[in-house]
């Protein structure tokens, strides 16, 4: 979940530790059958046209029946350098935080190299679809209340994007609470106007973008950044160069979508490794100036997910290999666990972090022991996958890595006490390989 207000000072590591004219979708067509809604849908033709707003951007509104019939008036203009689309779910309790953040991304701008368009849905406003046209927020269309926990929601918004707002590169963002089971987007006003919670799964994610390729997925919520959810989006086959989350909570602050637009806008040629690179140090510089707070333990990670099979099984051979002799290695694991243990929710839930775990165990037991040499391969392939994190001053007080891991300290506190998140968790691939087995081995239930 993402936390209200929160802060301290961050850096930003490489690595493990280190260590001219506006154009945003010449011509905009929203309606048919993808539109996600019964009859009385609403069809928007919206032309947004013009470097300098000389022209009118809006062609208008016009109402349709429900046979989803669309306009073939449109003419598109070149392909643009970037997509920036936002999956703005604020119908929830960040309702009151979206305008911080649409007022960044007016400042941040568009360019005719640099398409940004936001699906916005609030707690008691209908959902809307926006784009930036230079440095102003422009309605493209009214949509009424739609799920936002509903893939086919994503998946028209992508589709729409693609159709209309040709580019040869995109940066999907989500903005609400997130959670490392659960997924990436709870809307909780469904189409009728009824209250209930809808969470877009992080299956439904995968499936609503099947058949489009993502250079960049950020997540600006909480909790996203788990082995077991970058490995699943890499096995389920999602096409995605890189994933930029955060193994812990989040602040109401969230990512700094000006510097990152404006730093795009500046440089539309850099390639999405850097782009990905520059969320995360907008991120740290954002929270190097006060308010602080709870923000002191706030981080943001990218993962190369060309790298994440690699560590998803170098992690599985040191499970297994810690579960082979479970009698021998049961206290330097019960030792790593509580020294990975990081604060502002990840006890509660279960969640320790990897890397320090791994390096703990390395570090306690005799260079020759085959687990050593088990853990060296997992840090060497976390270095690669890991390739930079937005973090706090004292992030390295607090154990923050870059990635976690769910590693509860008894079998009952998950599936007893967490039997919601047990049964989806079990759904996942990477518990499933064997890292589940590992963790009843340990619990002596196996």
């Amino acid at each position: 979940m993402r936390r209200p207000p929160a802060g301290t000072l961050l850096h930003i590591v490489s690595g493990r530790k280190s260590k001219p004219a506006h154009a945003v979708c010449p011509s905009v067509k929203l309606g048919g059958e993808g539109i996600l809604r019964k009859e009385g849908t609403k069809r928007a033709v919206c032309v947004v046209v013009s470097a300098v707003f000389a022209v009118s951007l809006f062609a208008g509104l016009a109402s349709a029946g429900g046979n989803g019939d669309a306009e073939d008036d449109a003419v598109l203009s070149g392909t643009a350098k970037w997509s920036v689309l936002v999956y703005l779910v604020a119908d929830n309790s960040l309702d009151d935080y979206t305008d911080t953040d649409l007022e960044e991304l007016k400042a941040g701008g568009s360019s005719a190299d640099v398409n940004v368009l936001i699906l916005m849905d609030k707690l008691y406003e209908p959902a809307c679809l926006l784009a930036v046209v230079g440095h102003e927020l422009v309605m493209l269309a009214d949509l009424g209340e739609l799920n936002m926990g509903d893939p086919a929601t994503l998946a028209w918004f992508v589709d729409y994007s693609v159709s209309n707002c040709p580019a040869e590169h995109m940066l999907l963002f989500f903005w609400d609470h997130g959670s490392g089971v659960n997924g990436v987007a709870l809307d909780e006003t469904m189409e009728d106007g009824t209250v209930g919670e809808d969470w877009l799964s992080h299956h439904e994610l995968v499936s609503a973008l099947d058949g489009h390729h993502v250079d960049i997925i950020a997540a600006d919520e909480c909790s996203v950044g788990q082995m077991e959810t970058v490995y699943e989006y890499r096995v389920k086959g999602l096409d995605m160069d890189y994933l930029v989350a955060s193994e812990s909570y989040i602040s109401w602050r969230g990512f700094s979508y000006d510097e990152i637009l404006i730093a795009l806008n500046g440089d539309s040629d850099m390639d999405e490794r850097e782009l990905s690179l520059v969320i995360v140090e907008a991120f740290t510089d954002l929270f190097s100036v006060p308010p602080y707070q709870s923000e002191i333990l706030t981080t943001q990670s990218v993962f190369d997910m060309s790298k994440v099979e690699a560590l998803g099984a170098a992690m599985l051979v040191l499970a297994d290999t810690l579960a082979g002799d479970i009698d021998s290695y049961g206290s330097v694991i019960s030792s790593a666990r509580l020294a990975s243990i990081t604060p502002w929710g990840s006890t509660s839930a279960g969640r320790i972090d990897m890397a320090t775990f791994v390096a703990y165990i390395k570090d306690s037991l005799d260079r020759g022991d085959p687990a050593v040499a088990a853990c060296v391969r997992v840090l060497e392939a976390f270095d690669e996958c890991m390739i930079g994190m937005g973090v706090t001053k004292n992030s390295e007080m607090f154990g923050y890595e870059g990635m976690g891991i769910l590693f509860p300290p008894s079998y009952s506190m998950y599936t007893v006490a967490s039997a919601a998140s047990y049964e989806l968790y079990m759904g996942f691939e990477f518990p499933n390989a064997g890292w589940w087995t590992f963790l009843e081995t340990y619990w002596s239930i196996a």
